[in-house]
């Protein structure tokens, strides 16, 4: 069922007063204890900039089938990638009767010359669920959620980072996919992430030295304790992004085991590969509702995030 225009311009409104408000709001983002390694950073990564993506994307619209604003979005994030990245893939898959697009750019090692050196994955989905089932208005439940936080978010984070890694080449190879279809679990019997088992299994060549999966970071009152699936697969790499996190004094990285989540890092798992799920735990209130919107958003929430993978990325003190 497609959305009331007259909600969809209303929440657009709203994100585009947001961003003009946001710097006047926040003021000067608050610097982590630790931040030297983000300072010798040329461009640190900058949570208001995330931010404007967010609101870029959440302007096109819901990123479903039934919508524009998916192929708005698409273009949106191809014509940001392209100009820096060494390599722009878009992989189109068909799966359980649904069609979709996986992004896939690669930013080289400085050194693009040395063999063998680490190669890290950054993943976020970009789509968003068709239906805000847990919207506690009853007709709301079948129209689809702008997706903020639970799509663009992640989305956000990979686009900032692709801004730095075009500035300032990384000592490894990055890559930064884009997964598409992860948001339709438990809908007529279908599964989560479809859209990042179809890029393990289309390419089974691929095999990163490391990965992290981010998805809903930008809350307010974001936590991200470690999940668990990361836990028993990736402990060791889940400790080293960890112990950045508390060097910078990230807090919104929280030193618990959280919850087994069902999210794109688990077809990778099963491949035998080590990638680490950053997720917000418990899932905020906001989660598959009409309230996922840009209000609930924080850009220190996205800087925490996105500095601790800056320094995971910029500056390997330990072998992965």
């Amino acid at each position: 069922m497609l959305s009331d225009p007259k909600t969809l311009i209303a929440q657009l409104a709203i994100a585009c007063a947001f961003i003009a408000l946001s710097a006047l709001a926040q003021g000067q983002l608050a610097e982590p204890p630790d931040d030297s390694f983000n300072k010798r950073l040329n461009g640190q990564f900058n949570g208001q900039l995330a931010l404007q993506h967010i609101a870029h994307q959440i302007s096109f619209g819901p990123r479903t089938a039934d919508y524009v604003g998916k192929q708005k979005t698409l273009n949106y994030i191809q014509q940001l990638l392209e100009p820096g990245a060494d390599q722009l893939v878009v992989q189109p898959f068909s799966a359980h009767g649904l069609s979709g697009n996986n992004l896939w750019a690669s930013f080289y090692a400085a050194d693009s010359k040395q063999k063998n050196h680490p190669r890290i994955m950054l993943a976020a989905h970009w789509d968003t669920r068709p239906i805000a089932e847990r919207d506690a208005v009853a007709a709301k439940r079948s129209e689809p959620v702008i997706g903020a936080n639970d799509g663009a978010s992640g989305v956000a984070v990979l686009l900032e980072m692709a801004r730095l890694l075009s500035s300032q080449r990384a000592p490894v190879t990055v890559d930064l996919v884009f997964f598409d279809l992860e948001d339709m679990g438990n809908i007529d019997n279908l599964p989560f992430s479809i859209g990042a088992t179809e890029f393990v299994r289309k390419n089974p060549f691929y095999r990163p030295t490391a990965g992290v999966v981010v998805d809903m970071v930008c809350d307010l009152d974001l936590t991200i304790p470690q999940e668990r699936f990361s836990r028993d697969s990736a402990a060791d790499l889940q400790d080293q992004i960890w112990r950045i996190a508390q060097s910078q004094g990230a807090t919104v990285f929280k030193h618990h085991k959280g919850t087994y989540i069902e999210d794109d890092h688990l077809p990778f798992l099963r491949a035998g590969l080590k990638v680490v799920n950053l997720i917000h735990w418990p899932f905020p209130r906001s989660w598959h509702t009409s309230g996922d919107t840009i209000d609930r958003c924080s850009a220190d929430s996205l800087q925490q995030v996105g500095r601790v993978i800056s320094e995971f990325i910029y500056l390997q003190r330990e072998p992965l």
